[in-house]
């Protein structure tokens, strides 16, 4: 199958680009930048595309010349780019995505799977949020990616389409370079493994839902290969760590690996805002899991932990890290 990954040489695009290559797809990487180190082991085995989402016709030229069948569309302006620039947020990804769905539907695509994420909860969030919990997002990214989420069904109910969302918590992994509320997660991490010490701007008792980067590549991929008929709900939370897990608990977990870790707190009054006001205890997941088997295989932080200190050893120069 000709499959079309936006964002595809990114944090989710290049670890996705390696599972759909290694399963014998026919893969066109869409990306504003590419990043060709993240990708250093399968560049001959996929195309890459530079091309912004936000110019229509470099989405439709992608799709059409090179007969996609399905997108992955993972492509975004994160959140901290997103509050700094709304007006670019909009642009990539709102506009984007009617650009990736237009394409879809005058080419003929069977299928398109979305990237979504808990930020479009926000406004009076409470400690268990399912997939019915109304969603009142406070931040840009957040608007954005509800407002496609919505769009999506709209192509779905409207032209048949056949759309489908993963809503992500906060993904961690190696190599996030992208400023974010939850970043801590990972740099609490990477930092260590790299000998650096860490100096976190939350407070020990914070917490949100995190989803490693290995199982937000399977939540995507699950849900775009599982059958028209088992997918109802349409947009789906798939969650990590459940339940949330506090920056303290997550310390300790790193100085099991890592006994000589540097890791202090210096909390940012402006990112506790956002923290108090989605004080999230479950992202509850059950439809997923109903509907097409979805079950996280990194459910705690010293998993998570030990995998990341492994992927920083074994791949440095594809994560930055060298």
């Amino acid at each position: 199958m000709n499959i079309l990954v936006t964002g595809g040489t990114g944090f989710i695009g290049a670890e996705l680009a390696r599972t759909l290559v290694s399963r014998g797809e026919n893969v066109v990487l869409f990306d504003i930048y590419p990043n060709y180190a993240r990708i250093g082991d399968i560049k001959d085995k996929v195309k890459v595309v530079q091309g912004n989402l936000a110019y229509w016709a470099e989405v439709f030229n992608a799709v059409k010349n090179y007969n996609i069948e399905g997108i992955y569309h993972t492509g975004s302006m994160l959140s901290a780019t997103s509050e700094a620039s709304p007006w670019a947020s909009f642009q990539t990804n709102v506009a984007g995505t009617m650009h990736i769905l237009e394409a879809a539907r005058l080419f003929g695509v069977g299928k398109v799977v979305f990237t979504s994420t808990l930020a479009t909860y926000g406004l009076a969030c409470p400690a268990v949020v399912t997939d019915e919990t109304i969603q009142r997002p406070i931040t840009m990214y957040g608007c954005g990616k509800l407002y496609c989420e919505v769009l999506g069904m709209y192509y779905r109910n409207r032209f048949d389409m056949d759309f489908r969302t993963v809503r992500y918590p906060a993904v961690i992994g190696p190599g996030i370079n992208t400023p974010g509320i939850a970043q801590w997660n990972a740099w609490m991490i990477e930092y260590p493994a790299l000998g650096k010490p860490f100096e976190c701007y939350v407070t020990e008792d914070t917490k949100v839902p995190v989803l490693y980067f290995k199982d937000a590549v399977r939540a995507v991929d699950m849900i775009f290969q599982a059958p028209k008929e088992q997918i109802k709900m349409v947009n789906y939370n798939v969650g990590g760590v459940t339940p949330s897990r506090t920056a303290k608990e997550l310390e300790q977990a790193v100085k099991s690996h890592i006994p000589d870790a540097q890791i202090s707190y210096k909390p940012d009054p402006k990112t506790m805002e956002v923290f108090r006001s989605m004080n999230v205890d479950v992202f509850d997941d059950s439809k997923a899991r109903q509907e097409w088997g979805w079950q996280p295989l990194y459910s705690d932080f010293d998993k998570v932990v030990s995998d990341t200190i492994k992927e920083i050893k074994m791949h440095p120069e594809r994560y930055g890290l060298a």
